[in-house]
């Protein structure tokens, strides 16, 4: 076996024997003698990743243990730069695949894990004291940047195909978005003070691996204090979007995880307004934000007509949504 020079002289700082390599999205695979680790770079600041590790450790005496776990080095430490001073890290990782978006019994299982997920975190006592409803803010930021786009596609003298159809369709987009928005606020009160806990933050299926026998929760650099629904609705967005907004589909999720987590009328209406926000418009706004607009690869104005075709299947989503579960939005 042929090492990595500049990696072996990170894990050679851990209580571990080597056996095999492999490489991954962004990171490297180890098999050792103490089960199977991940190396990677580190991506967040020295005092996040102290608090991402203790939340780990807590989850974990919680009884939630299919977590990825970081491993401290020979000298105690969360950190360990190689020779070029590049920080590292090393997690506990599991023999898995990740969860099939478009199966139904993986997706079931993985929201009833998060529902145990969600059950273990709600015995840590947050850190933070001041309660926020972040997903509002967000919100609002994500309005300002689809006007910025739109502004902005306005004022240029030559627009291309993708910008004629991202302004034909904007006012309908935006607008669900200001609608949602404006709900948010007038509910916030109530929202933040409901199931405010620890959250996963990216609770989706490339997070979700698929074991033998259970199930693991990987990635926890977005955890944030809030309410726990926003999980839910993250991976309920995900699985909605890969599967044509079927509404079945998304009754079956979301009885699955109330079973174990029983849900309130206003829960149910959280989600709602959540799962209404235009979501994927923001991201392609977002995308052409960051892109060289002299030329918008093909795949980019694919993503914005399915979007259009999709919408109206979401909103007969949304209609049959607040029906099957007897919501009153007027309250």
């Amino acid at each position: 076996m042929i090492l990595s020079e500049k990696l072996s002289e990170i894990w050679e700082c851990y209580e571990m024997e080597i056996e095999s390599i492999y490489k991954g999205r962004g990171i490297t695979i180890l098999r050792t003698d103490k089960g199977i680790r991940v190396l990677q770079p580190l991506e967040t600041s020295e005092s996040r990743l102290e608090q991402e590790a203790q939340l780990k450790e807590e989850l974990y005496d919680a009884g939630y243990k299919a977590i990825d776990r970081f491993i401290r080095n020979r000298d105690g430490e969360l950190i360990t730069c190689d020779r070029y001073h590049t920080p590292f890290v090393l997690k506990e990782y599991f023999e898995g695949r990740e969860c099939n978006i478009r199966q139904e019994s993986d997706m079931l299982e993985a929201v009833t894990n998060l529902a145990k997920l969600h059950l273990a975190l709600q015995r840590i006592e947050p850190k933070v004291q001041r309660k926020e409803l972040k997903t509002l803010h967000t919100f609002q930021r994500h309005n300002q940047e689809m006007k910025r786009v739109r502004n902005y596609m306005r004022q240029i003298p030559t627009k291309s195909d993708f910008d004629y159809l991202y302004l034909s369709c904007f006012e309908k987009f935006f607008g669900q978005g200001e609608e949602v928005v404006n709900e948010l606020e007038r509910v916030k009160d109530t929202l933040i003070n409901m199931r405010w806990h620890y959250c996963h933050g990216a609770y989706h299926q490339h997070n979700v691996l698929m074991l033998k026998e259970g199930l693991a929760t990987v990635n926890f650099e977005h955890f944030m204090v809030d309410n726990q629904m926003i999980d839910l609705y993250t991976f309920l967005r995900k699985a909605m979007e890969k599967n044509e907004y079927q509404p079945e589909l998304l009754f079956h999720l979301v009885d699955a995880y109330n079973q174990l987590i029983p849900l309130s009328e206003e829960d149910y209406i959280f989600l709602y307004y959540l799962l209404r926000y235009p979501e994927k418009f923001w991201k392609i706004s977002n995308q052409y934000n960051n892109m060289n607009k002299a030329w918008i690869p093909p795949k980019t104005f694919e993503k914005l007509e399915t979007v259009i075709r999709q919408d109206t299947v979401k909103q007969q989503l949304l209609t049959e949504y607040l029906s099957h579960y007897g919501l009153n939005l007027q309250k």
